[in-house]
C-alpha cells in the first residue's frame, strides 16, 4: 500500500514538474493529464557528426619511391574544360614544371587540391581550371588519387603523408622562383584538410605561408573531434576562408578559417526543384558549385555576420545590430573575420545579391508566406 501511494506520488511530481504533463491532487488521488511534450535542445541533443572520429591517424606512414612516381601536379593550359592542353609532372620531376610554357611565375598560382578519390580528369578540377586560368593564374591540379582511392579511413591517413610530399615539391620550385605570396590553394571535402598538410609542412620547410586556402565544405568524418593541428586552421595560410554546406554530415562545423561561410545555415541546401531536398551528397558538393559562381559573380555573394555559429544555423543574424556584411569570393575583405550567414537561391547562379540581406528573401521563408499570405484555401 506505501509502494503504490509512493509510485503515484512520483510519478505525479515527476511529470508535473517537467511541464510534460499537469498534475491535480484530489484528497489521496493523483491525477497525471498528459498535455504534449514541449521538446527543446536540451532534451533532443545536438547532432555528433558522421563518423566524427577515426582511430589511427598518428600511426606513421611510409611512401615507397615507387607510390611518389604516382603523386603528380597537371598545369593546365589554354583551353576549355576536358579540351584545354595539359601536362602532368610526378614528385621526381618537379623541376621541369617551372620551365612548362603555360607557368608565367610572374602571375598568382592555383593549386586545385580534389577530395576523395578525385582524381584531375573529373569534372570537379576540370571545370575550376579554366575560370581560374580566365582570371590570369596559373593552375596546378594536384593528383593524390594513389593515396585515396580506399576505404575513406585509410584515405584519411595516406593523405598525412602524401601531403608532407607535396610540400617538398612545391618547396623545391619556391627555390626556382615560385612565390608563396603568390600561392593559393583551393581545397574540396577531404581536400581541404589536404591543402592544409600541404601548407603546414610548407612552413615547416621554407619557414614561410602560402597566401590563401579556400575551404569547399572541409571534410567533417574523422576530422570533427580533432585539433587546429590535425586539420585545416586559420593559422595554415596568410588567409583562410571555408565555405560551408553541409556541417553536420560530410562537412563540419567548427570554425577553421579567418572568414567562415555558412550557407543558407550550413546545415543542408535548397534543392534544385522546390520542396525536393538537396540530399546529403547534394549538399556538401553545392560549396563547389556555389565557389564556381562566386568566382563568376565576385560582388553577388553578400553575407551577413552572426554572433555564433548556432545563430548561423538558425537564420537569426538578419536583425543583429550593426549588420555587417562580406563578400563570398576572391573579393573578401580578409580584416572582416568571424561568422557569415549566407543566403541562396536555390538554382545555379545562387547568388541573391543584396535581397540575401532581408530576411524576408530567405529561400524556405520566402515560399513558405506566399504559401500562408494565399487568402483563399480551399481543397
Amino acid at each position: 500500500m506505501y509502494a503504490l501511494e509512493f509510485l503515484k506520488k512520483y510519478i505525479y511530481n515527476s511529470l508535473a514538474g517537467t511541464g510534460l504533463a499537469r498534475g491535480l491532487q484530489q484528497g489521496s488521488t493523483y491525477i497525471v493529464v498528459v498535455t504534449g511534450i514541449l521538446s527543446s535542445k536540451s532534451m533532443e541533443g545536438y547532432p555528433a557528426g558522421y563518423l566524427s572520429d577515426c582511430p589511427g591517424y598518428e600511426n606513421e606512414v611510409v611512401i615507397t619511391q615507387k607510390s611518389l612516381r604516382y603523386l603528380t601536379l597537371t598545369v593546365v593550359g589554354e583551353g576549355n574544360g576536358y579540351s584545354a592542353k595539359k601536362r602532368k609532372y610526378s614528385y621526381f620531376e618537379i623541376n621541369k614544371l617551372i620551365k612548362d610554357p603555360y607557368i608565367d611565375i610572374r602571375k598568382k598560382t592555383l593549386l586545385y587540391v580534389g577530395g576523395y578519390m578525385d582524381i584531375p580528369v573529373y569534372p570537379f578540377a576540370v571545370f575550376i581550371a579554366p575560370i581560374y586560368k580566365r582570371l590570369g593564374y596559373n593552375v596546378m591540379l594536384l593528383d593524390t588519387s594513389h593515396f585515396t582511392i580506399m576505404e575513406y579511413p585509410l584515405a584519411v591517413i595516406y593523405v598525412r603523408a602524401a601531403a608532407k610530399r607535396v610540400a617538398e615539391m612545391l618547396a623545391n620550385l619556391t627555390t626556382v622562383g615560385l612565390d608563396p605570396k603568390k600561392l593559393e590553394m583551393v581545397g574540396l571535402s577531404l581536400g581541404g584538410h589536404t591543402m592544409s598538410f600541404i601548407a603546414k609542412n610548407y612552413k615547416n620547410i621554407t619557414g614561410q605561408k602560402v597566401s590563401r586556402l579556400t575551404g569547399l565544405d572541409p571534410a567533417g568524418p574523422c576530422f570533427r573531434n580533432l585539433g587546429p593541428e590535425q586539420r585545416l586552421d586559420q593559422s595554415d595560410a596568410d588567409f583562410v576562408d571555408v565555405v560551408s554546406t553541409n556541417i553536420d554530415w560530410y562537412g563540419m562545423a567548427t570554425p577553421m578559417g579567418h572568414v567562415n561561410y555558412y550557407v543558407n545555415g550550413g546545415e543542408y541546401q535548397p534543392g534544385d526543384i522546390l520542396w525536393i531536398p538537396c540530399n546529403i551528397i547534394c549538399s556538401h558538393v553545392r560549396a563547389y558549385t556555389i565557389w564556381l559562381a562566386a568566382l563568376q559573380n565576385p560582388n553577388s555573394f553578400i553575407a551577413i555576420k552572426c554572433d555564433t555559429i548556432q545563430d548561423a544555423r538558425n537564420k537569426n543574424c538578419y536583425d543583429r545590430v550593426p549588420q555587417e556584411t562580406n563578400v563570398l569570393g576572391l573579393k573578401t575583405d580578409k580584416n572582416k573575420t568571424g561568422f557569415y550567414f549566407l543566403a541562396t537561391h536555390n538554382n545555379f547562379p545562387y547568388y541573391l545579391g543584396e535581397k540575401g540581406l532581408k530576411k524576408e528573401n530567405e529561400f524556405f521563408s520566402s515560399h513558405m508566406k506566399e504559401i500562408v499570405d494565399n487568402d483563399s484555401m480551399v481543397l
